[in-house]
């Protein structure tokens, strides 16, 4: 399986996962022997499916989380990987391991992804009958997981980078507006730019909205347009000629 190629044709981090999961449910399953593959993530205390292979994988992910308890929340909790061979004699999971069977489901396999901070995340592999996954397929199970933290742990960065760059832009945004907008007052008042802020910062006062809002409505009214900021990201290098 090649994850950066997956990754490469990928428009979004779900999108990637997803293909994960088709890929793995792939793999994985046999002649008689379907797989169900799902990627659960720990967030704040709240466990969610964040992608799937199929509808299915879904609903036997909601059974954990119902019962707060099985293979996918041990193995993202203890950071573990976690197999159980035949549910009919694991005791792990108390009265969880009766509902996943009465849906069909007699063992399964739950890796965990190394992520950095707070969230916890791992692959849930299911299957329809005991003593589906032997060493090597478990070996395989580990080995992808492990392979895709890393593309996650990029794809994360890379997130994190076009939050960080959204919200300075936003901020540059709401900065120009309001050193305009101190301008306008300052030229409208003949009073100082600490005076000239302070009449922007009364006017949002009274209104209940943000000194930026108000900025822009009167940079707006007065030169019919909505200040812009040119923001580029990209560091320009120069070299001198010789």
């Amino acid at each position: 399986m090649q994850l950066h190629e997956v990754l490469a044709a990928s428009r979004d981090l779900q999108e990637f996962l997803e293909e994960f999961t088709q890929i793995m449910a792939a793999h994985l399953s046999s002649s008689g022997v379907e797989v169900w593959c799902a990627v659960t993530l720990l967030r704040d205390g709240t466990a969610g499916t964040v992608a799937s292979s199929n509808a299915r994988a879904v609903v036997l992910d909601e059974i954990q989380y119902g019962f707060d308890k099985g293979p996918c929340m041990s193995a993202a909790r203890q950071q573990l990987l976690i197999h159980a061979p035949d549910f009919a004699t694991d005791d792990r999971w108390g009265a969880y391991t009766e509902a996943a069977m009465a849906q069909g489901v007699h063992s399964a396999v739950a890796a965990p992804f190394d992520l950095p901070g707070p969230d916890q995340a791992a692959l849930n592999v299911y299957a329809g009958v005991a003593h589906a996954f032997d060493e090597t397929a478990i070996a395989t199970i580990t080995q992808e997981v492990a392979a895709t933290s890393t593309a996650l742990r990029l794809a994360l960065r890379l997130a994190h980078y076009q939050d960080t760059e959204a919200d300075l832009r936003a901020a540059m945004d709401s900065r120009t507006a309001i050193d305009v907008a101190v301008g306008i007052v300052m030229a409208q008042h003949y009073c100082t730019q600490e005076e000239a802020f302070a009449l922007l910062a009364a006017a949002a006062s009274t209104r209940h909205t943000k000194v930026r809002e108000i900025a822009t409505q009167l940079v707006e009214t007065t030169g019919g347009q909505a200040p812009t900021t040119h923001f580029n990201t990209s560091r320009a290098s120069t070299r001198t000629q010789p």
